[in-house]
């Protein structure tokens, strides 16, 4: 059997995007965070170890039915539906911003920049009032 890096990729996604591992991402992305933070190798050593084992195929019993977990199931059908619509100027737009979005956030966590998170905290809640706010038919 021939091993190619898109079917390994195929076979990473496809484990990804059950909520046991998607989940052990979500904490890896947290400790990664904290990392920064911290400036500490062990706690980065952790969350690579963490995210690899991500990828793993975990057999364990189907997830039990609470708020983590139905937002993770719902994370992974986003991530799904995101994947696969096709690549425009608006998606295109969408993860250039995300990317500088993400780029600002590792550079105020290693600078310990405190203005710098309440700010990008301040329109993360601004951003979730205006969604709500639309799903309501509320015009911002």
């Amino acid at each position: 059997m021939v091993v190619t890096p898109s079917s390994l990729f195929a076979l990473a996604v496809l484990r990804h995007r059950q909520p046991w591992n998607w989940s052990l991402h979500c904490a890896a992305l947290v400790l990664f965070c904290l990392t920064l933070l911290s400036h500490s190798y062990l706690m980065l050593a952790a969350s690579l170890i963490l995210l690899g084992v991500g990828f793993f195929e975990l057999r364990l019993d189907e997830p039990p039915e609470n708020r983590w977990f139905r937002f993770a199931r719902r994370g992974v059908e986003w991530e799904k539906d995101w994947s696969a619509a096709p690549w425009n100027r608006v998606k295109w737009a969408r993860l250039l911003f995300a990317l500088l979005v993400a780029g600002g956030a590792v550079w105020a966590l290693w600078v310990r920049e405190l203005a710098a998170l309440m700010l990008l905290a301040g329109f993360a809640v601004l951003a979730r009032v205006v969604r709500q706010n639309r799903e309501k038919g509320i015009d911002p």
